[in-house]
């Protein structure tokens, strides 16, 4: 009876054994797309699905909230909030990628290099703005804008598509904005291909690298921007995703902030709707490729926005109410799909965007 019952025992020991070695590692993703949409909080979602009547967000099934303040403040600014997602660590309002107490933050774009990945950065506001320069420069101030865009010209970024070509221009040029006689678009086109009209990008051939900076500071808003923000999505992706090893990319939908600021409900709208059609960009993609994470968040809301009436039937949102014309402390949502999605669902805070990817990035090493 006791040889049966130590058969039965060593059995049990060498299937778990046998479990345990068999088991499969958590999947994790060969490629990374980052959607921030700038002051985006569930009232802005919610008026844009009313208006719309479907959005791309909506295929998403893993979904969280995310805390957003700052080290220095409750309500945070875009620079610390793009901080926390690009690098895993709070800094103060205004800083970028520099730790309050002065340190240099390594960032998620610089550890996608180090494993040979693509990156790249797609933005409706200039390049040098607040929310892209996290991801790649590190300032103790948002406003340094003529160091920031030598940072970027420095960054080895493989795709740079947005607006801000006045900061990579000589201060002798018209319509420069800066303040000595740098010409780092003349930098950059040693490297790479630089465009500057939808003309160029539609007779673009096959590229590996582009920077493309399409206005002297900010894109116009999404009824006038040519090209959309879609298909410098796409083109962004087209073009990182020939790299063998996989790609980082982060786009964002900067003016969905400026419509909040302004209080003007029918900004918001038009500018999250064009933000959610490069979701679903990014979304076919990773949904064809099987391998990409797709993340989807905001760095903070802006305005106080809330909905009091409408029509769903005439798809219109008749009176909403905003609180202020700044930034809230207000959660903001996120959302996943694809290998390790399911790390960004439930409560949590900002930095769990950059450690998370941080940690899928090390992960690929």
């Amino acid at each position: 009876m006791r040889f049966f019952i130590f058969v039965f025992l060593l059995s049990l020991v060498s299937s778990g054994l046998s479990s345990a070695v068999n088991a499969v590692p958590p999947a994790t993703p060969k490629n990374i797309i980052l959607f921030i949409g700038d002051g985006m909080g569930l009232s802005q979602i919610s008026a844009a699905k009313i208006v719309s009547g479907q959005l791309n967000v909506e295929r998403f099934k893993h979904i969280g909230l995310l805390t957003t303040h700052s080290y220095s403040d409750l309500v945070t600014d875009s620079a610390a909030s793009a901080t926390a997602m690009a690098t895993g660590y709070k800094t103060s309002n205004k800083m970028l990628s520099i730790s309050a107490d002065g340190k240099v933050l390594k960032t998620v774009i610089e550890y996608a290099q180090e494993n040979n990945k693509a990156t790249g950065l797609v933005a409706t506001s200039s390049i040098t703005h607040a929310t892209p320069a996290a991801f790649v420069a590190h300032v103790n101030s948002r406003k340094e804008h003529s160091l920031i865009a030598e940072q970027i010209t420095q960054s080895g970024v493989d795709v740079l598509l947005g607006g801000g070509w006045g900061y990579f221009v000589p201060s002798t040029t018209a319509d420069s904005i800066r303040w000595d006689n740098k010409n780092l678009l003349a930098q950059l086109a040693l490297t790479t291909t630089v465009i500057q009209t939808e003309q160029e990008l539609n007779s673009l051939g096959e590229v590996n690298s582009l920077v493309g900076l399409f206005s002297v500071q900010h894109l116009p808003k999404a009824a006038q921007r040519k090209p959309s923000l879609s298909r410098l999505t796409k083109k962004a992706i087209e073009i990182l995703a020939k790299n063998s090893n996989g790609f980082l990319l982060m786009v964002e939908g900067s003016q969905i902030d400026w419509g909040g600021h302004e209080n003007d409900q029918d900004y918001v709208i038009s500018e999250l709707m064009d933000l959610d059609k490069s979701i679903g960009i990014g979304l076919d993609f990773a949904e064809s490729d099987q391998q990409t994470l797709v993340i989807v968040t905001a760095d903070h809301e802006t305005g106080g926005f809330a909905i009091h009436d409408g029509s769903l039937q005439d798809k219109q949102v008749t009176a909403s109410e905003f609180t202020r014309t700044k930034h809230t402390a207000t959660m903001v949502p996120v959302f996943a799909y694809g290998p390790g999605a399911s790390d960004f669902s439930g409560i949590g805070d900002n930095t769990r965007i950059g450690k998370n990817i941080i940690r899928f990035l090390k992960a690929n090493e």
